[in-house]
């Protein structure tokens, strides 16, 4: 593999990485709203929507997370 395309393919893994992230994150919140829908449907909707739009980073958004 020459040089050009070993750098573009590290950035296309590092990229699938971070979607995978986030694809794990979005399934967490999922079922936390799922579970905990009476409890606070909206906050856990508003995450999730905020998640999967880019404005919230995997990182900021704890396993299992609870309102």
């Amino acid at each position: 593999m020459s040089v050009p395309y070993s750098g573009e393919l590290n950035r296309l893994h590092a990229e699938i990485d971070h979607l995978t992230t986030v694809h794990r994150a979005a399934a967490g919140l999922a079922r936390a709203l799922t579970e905990h829908l009476a409890d606070a449907p909206f906050r856990l909707a508003d995450q999730l929507a905020r998640l999967l739009e880019g404005e919230l980073e995997p990182d900021n958004v704890p396993e299992g997370s609870n309102p």
